[in-house]
């Protein structure tokens, strides 16, 4: 599915979602994600996380050029809500100024996806 799968276009944010394997969803984010943005962050990854079948949400970070803590809250929420699903949920490919962002807001460790299923 691509960004308007989602009924979300928009100029400064990109959302590609891919299936990677039985169960798991990969949703690819690229561009920026800030308070102009995030709902649409925000709405992708509960419409993923409510579909019957998922295992495992990886957001992919590395198209990504911007992240501001309203992105840092969505994610938050996603994972919380992933949780309380039994569903894994983690980044993936976070470089550069959005993992540092993330480092120094320590959030990165939780957030970073581990290997396996």
């Amino acid at each position: 599915m691509i960004a308007a799968d989602y009924g979300m276009e928009s100029r400064r944010l990109g959302l590609t979602r891919s299936a990677t394997s039985r169960g798991v969803i990969c949703l690819s984010v690229s561009g920026e994600v800030d308070i102009g943005t995030v709902d649409q962050l925000r709405d992708a990854i509960s419409e993923i996380l409510d579909e019957a079948g998922v295992e495992r949400l990886l957001v992919d970070f590395q198209p990504l050029q911007f992240l501001d803590s309203s992105g840092i809250a969505a994610l938050i929420a996603g994972y919380n809500a992933a949780q309380e699903r039994s569903i894994g949920f983690g980044i993936v490919n976070c470089q550069g100024t959005v993992r540092n962002v993330l480092e120094v807001t320590g959030v990165y460790e939780v957030l970073a996806a581990n290997e396996g299923p």
